[in-house]
């Protein structure tokens, strides 16, 4: 018979985190840079909503939260079986995007960036490491209402307080023309199908559904605000 708990240490959070978020990251770059030769042409999918979005660089906060973000799911889940569902349905949700990315890429024109600060010097650097060929879905949104979706089993006010950072991380990509407001909304669709698909198809049983203490979410909020606080 199979524990009530079967936990996780922390060592073993903490490499999977580097392990798995370290990979997504580069195999999302990679696509990106070899799309770059593959010689089709990229779309764009404008919408009306788009342009009542005028162009922040002070959305930049916002949209760089995302990235410590996405790994806040391992600092909530006290059982490796929701620890799993995690991993399944972040790798689920890029089942249907790489595919996109390389036979139907989505592009955003952009304005060339003038580095006058720090700010800008960070928006600068993340397009020359991030090419704008693999725009749809847009994996911010995807990646951020995923972990709210999945916290939110088992920790719901933590959850819910994720998922309403949610519409000003879809914002801030718009507005630092990263990405269309479509992207952001293929991203929403795909997170809550796959949210939805994993919950029924990967069942966690009611013992199994609970949380470590919160003061473990320091992990993925501490590195932010301290780089923040260092610049």
């Amino acid at each position: 018979m199979e524990p009530s708990t079967q936990e996780l240490s922390p060592r073993s959070r903490s490499l999977l985190t580097l392990g798995f978020m370290g990979g997504l990251m580069s195999m999302y770059l990679c696509i990106g840079w070899l799309r770059l030769d593959t010689g089709v042409e990229a779309a764009v999918v404008p919408i009306p909503v788009d342009d009542w979005v005028p162009f922040s660089i002070l959305w930049l906060p916002i949209y760089l939260f995302m990235l410590p973000m996405s790994w806040a799911p391992i600092c909530s889940f006290a059982d490796r079986r929701n620890v799993r569902r995690w991993v399944v349905s972040v790798i689920l949700m890029y089942v249907p995007a790489i595919p996109l990315w390389i036979f139907w890429p989505v592009t955003v024109p952009r304005d060339p960036v003038a580095v006058t600060d720090f700010m800008s010097f960070l928006l600068w650097f993340l397009r020359l490491v991030d090419p704008p060929v693999n725009c749809l879905p847009s994996m911010h949104v995807a990646v951020a209402t995923l972990a709210g979706l999945l916290i939110r089993r088992v920790d719901r006010p933590v959850g819910n307080s994720l998922l309403l950072l949610m519409p000003l991380i879809w914002y801030s990509t718009v507005a630092l023309d990263q990405h269309w407001f479509l992207d952001g909304l293929v991203g929403l669709v795909l997170a809550v199908g796959t949210e939805q698909l994993t919950y029924r198809l990967m069942p966690v049983p009611p013992e199994a559904m609970g949380r470590i203490r919160r003061r473990a979410h320091l992990g993925w909020i501490g590195p932010f605000a301290a780089v923040v606080l260092i610049v």
